[in-house]
């Protein structure tokens, strides 16, 4: 069965220009039959590229949210709204409301809805721990070992709790797992736990090699050590194809794009597919 992942929205057009960019990830992705919708982005541009790409989201069987930012969580009330009641796949505290503090002040980074948005339209809610079977071959997968001590959180980074501000461990961040033939795809919102410490932990997880990632892998802040650094592991761990984008920053996917480490690079844009057999 072929593995289809579509890119509704990225910060960035590729060559569909009647589509539209925004800071933000939205994926779309079909295996064995069933529809995820991962991630929903800021507004509603998502929805509107994917009529515009001749694909429905109404019909999906799962929306997955990779964590609850704004760019990644704020159009889900848009698909609600125009139909969208498939069940929900978040992380624990997905609701807790957060923030990055910036020069004595703090900036709203939160989804911008609360479970009675659920309630009201009478959608399940799944609440993924550590992992969970979607279907067979498909799980999300969430509590990331911290394997990769120089994947950092940046401090900035803070939520809202009735302790008052604290930093952002980012527990409610998952990521999909699709098994296939040549091994295993994970497909990421924004790795804020560290794009290495995901697919690790994952690996051991499931005790198989991991073939491609796809997503967001927040090197934009990353320097040339760390950046060299991961290129070097996600080479040595096997990976074969690698389409980051989103918060992965135009530095280091212009590198990624001169590494010839024998993995396929590549920028996910707007309107850009992969179709896996």
């Amino acid at each position: 069965m072929m593995l289809i992942l579509r890119t509704l929205l990225e910060n960035q057009l590729s060559q569909n220009r009647a589509l539209t960019a925004e800071h933000g990830l939205s994926f779309l992705v079909e295996t064995e039959g069933k529809k995820i919708l991962f991630d929903c982005s800021a507004g509603s541009a998502a929805r509107k590229n994917a009529r515009k790409m001749n694909v429905s989201v109404k019909d999906v069987d799962y929306v997955v949210l990779s964590h609850s930012h704004y760019d990644h969580a704020g159009g889900y009330p848009d698909m609600v709204k125009h139909g969208v009641k498939a069940p929900l796949v978040t992380g624990p505290h997905f609701f807790e409301d957060k923030y990055a503090s910036e020069g004595g002040k703090y900036v709203y980074l939160g989804c911008g809805f609360g479970q009675e948005l659920l309630r009201k339209n009478k959608i399940k809610h799944q609440v993924c721990e550590k992992d969970i079977m979607l279907f067979e071959g498909c799980y999300v997968v969430g509590a990331f070992e911290k394997k990769y001590e120089f994947e950092k959180i940046p401090p900035r980074f803070v939520k809202e709790t009735t302790a008052g501000m604290v930093a952002d461990d980012f527990a409610d961040e998952v990521c999909l797992v699709i098994e296939s033939g040549n091994g295993l795809v994970v497909i990421v919102g924004c790795s804020h736990p560290g794009i290495l410490n995901m697919v690790e932990t994952v690996r051991e997880r499931f005790g198989r090699e991991v073939c491609a990632v796809f997503g967001g892998s927040h090197l934009v802040e990353a320097d040339e050590d760390r950046l060299s650094e991961t290129m070097e592991i996600l080479r040595d761990m096997g990976i074969g194809i690698a389409g980051f984008n989103h918060c992965t920053g135009d530095a280091a996917l212009k590198r990624m794009g001169e590494y010839e480490d024998g993995t396929l690079y590549s920028h996910l844009k707007a309107g850009d597919c992969i179709f896996l057999p």
